[in-house]
């Protein structure tokens, strides 16, 4: 029998609408589709995962601005694919002129972020990297969960960084990091992978690659006792509605990235948002 697993993408789909849940995870319902938002984001990630891969296992000590901003293009040029969304409230009169220009634009972006990146960072790239999108297991009250983080950094003097890349605009503050669920279970997968580490030696880091803005927390700031019952009290929730079949849409301004609105019985128009390519 497969063991359920929970995660914080999983969670958070829920709370965000229980019927994109139903769709996701219980219908199994995948699409190709993505927002040229999260495209790029994941082409960011890759490229810095790339960089310090090659530091870990490869023991590379320098790279140049043009070896990073080629990984970029062929990432991009292998991955960009005809399901990529760009939403916007009124479709443009000349729909081509518009789909190349915004392409263009986000490319231009994320060379712009990597250049950015390089000259703060570059070019060797020495901070204490110790591992790179990390799989981690653990349990919270008897519920198996699940996260990938995206770095851990590890000065070798008993303190441990656990960052994760963020490639939007809005940076969170430190009062509402300690509200967030995803940082908040990331302390807890910290704390089970590192359970020597006393828990002020482990920081907690939301990396901003468009500023290259660090927003950092430990993790004894977390109220764990609270964060776990949230969390069971969330899963409580979602076994309700799989046990009842119960799952009510929840519409918002969120509904405009959402690729389910053919499923969907609260949406009777065309999702508005435009392919790319």
């Amino acid at each position: 029998m497969k063991i359920e697993k929970y995660s914080y993408s999983k969670l958070d789909s829920f709370n965000t609408c229980p019927l994109k849940y139903k769709f996701i995870y219980i219908d199994q319902i995948r699409k190709k589709d993505e927002s040229i938002q999260a495209f790029l984001g994941k082409i960011i990630h890759s490229c810095l995962e790339w960089i310090y891969i090659q530091k870990l296992d490869n023991k590379v000590s320098y790279f140049s601005l043009d070896q990073i901003t080629n990984k970029f293009k062929e990432y991009w040029d292998e991955r960009w694919h005809s399901k990529i969304r760009f939403y916007q409230f009124r479709h443009p009169k000349k729909l081509s002129h518009f789909i190349k220009q915004k392409k263009n634009d986000y490319f231009t972006l994320g060379i712009k972020t990597l250049v950015n990146y390089y000259s703060k960072y570059g070019p060797n790239f020495n901070q204490d990297v110790f591992r790179l999108e990390e799989k981690v297991e653990f349990q919270i009250k008897g519920f198996n969960f699940i996260s990938i983080i995206d770095r851990i950094d590890n000065d070798g003097s008993g303190n441990i960084k656990i960052i994760d890349y963020k490639t939007g605009k809005k940076n969170l503050t430190e009062k509402k990091m300690l509200k967030n669920l995803q940082m908040g279970i990331y302390s807890i997968a910290a704390n089970s992978t590192f359970p020597e580490i006393n828990r002020d030696n482990i920081t907690l880091t939301l990396f901003y690659t468009m500023n290259n803005k660090e927003v950092s927390i430990k993790a004894s700031e977390f109220d764990s006792k609270n964060l776990k019952n949230q969390i069971i009290k969330n899963i409580s929730e979602i076994k309700t509605c799989e046990e009842t079949s119960s799952f009510d849409p929840k519409e918002s301004n969120l509904c405009n990235w959402c690729y389910y609105w053919n499923e969907c019985n609260a949406k009777t128009k065309d999702n508005p948002s435009l392919y790319l390519d």
